[in-house]
């Protein structure tokens, strides 16, 4: 992961970031609420559905998009939402388009530049498919450790080799966002969070509360990140709160979550 590793040393890698879920939905409610899924009834994986039971956030909950657009912040989503609760993405994003296919974006920048053009800061979301991904095998299977709650077959080191190819997918896509902000000057007044919204798919991993599935990788880099290894305890609900909190914005009274670069956090 070069580009990472270089991202990583330039900002804050925080070592004991945890996902309040093992799955994706109700983590996305806790991360974009900066509330516990289960303080919001979206802990159920994707039990909210327009074609059937639909979840309500509480009254005083205000998603993180919305937060900053009432603070006059242009916001876009690229890739899928996800949010077990009801929502309108038009009421928490001045853009947003589902396509989770990176690669069939020609200009990474193009996501940014209705902000400043207008000459307003913005808050992104670009989803990358991580695990998901289909990828050139670059890692032999025979190569891999496998942990020693796997049976040690073809196929499941097949699927930890692939693992291995789509985080070096992940960096290369990375890489197209970091150097288009840098190509539009960008890079010193942009704070940039990098993390995955679940640990490994794998048995005993994604959807179970194992570290294998709520540990994740953290990374936060940009004017005023100190560089360096955090090892103190962060959660996903954490990030909301960080954000609203860089941008010089208020807390809703409702959000659970803190500041990860407060003094007294």
């Amino acid at each position: 992961t070069p580009t990472l590793d270089a991202f990583a040393s330039r900002g804050a890698r925080f070592d004991r970031a945890y996902m309040p879920s093992g799955v994706c939905s109700p983590t996305r409610s806790a991360v974009i609420t900066g509330c516990w899924q289960t303080s919001i009834g979206a802990h159920n994986h994707r039990s909210s559905r327009a074609d059937g039971d639909q979840i309500a956030l509480p009254a005083g909950v205000i998603p993180l998009p919305a937060a900053l657009r009432a603070e006059g912040y242009y916001t876009f989503n690229r890739g899928k939402l996800d949010y077990n609760f009801t929502h309108d993405p038009k009421q928490l994003y001045d853009a947003h388009d589902a396509n989770m296919n990176f690669g069939r974006l020609r200009d990474v920048a193009t996501l940014w530049r209705p902000a400043t053009t207008a000459g307003k800061p913005f808050f992104g979301q670009i989803q990358l498919r991580g695990g998901k991904h289909s990828c050139p095998v670059r890692t032999e299977k025979d190569s891999v450790t496998v942990p020693p709650y796997y049976p040690d077959t073809p196929l499941v080191r097949a699927t930890i080799a692939h693992h291995y190819d789509t985080i070096r997918k992940t960096d290369d896509e990375v890489k197209r966002i970091l150097a288009a902000l840098d190509r539009d000057g960008l890079t010193d007044e942009t704070v940039v969070f990098f993390f995955s919204d679940h640990g490994y798919g794998m048995h005993r991993h994604k959807q179970f509360l194992y570290e294998g599935g709520v540990k994740v990788p953290m990374l936060v880099a940009g004017p005023e990140i100190t560089a360096g290894v955090r090892g103190d305890l962060v959660s996903g609900i954490d990030l909301a709160a960080t954000a609203l909190a860089l941008a010089g914005a208020p807390r809703p009274a409702k959000m659970q979550g803190q500041d990860i670069f407060a003094d007294d956090f």
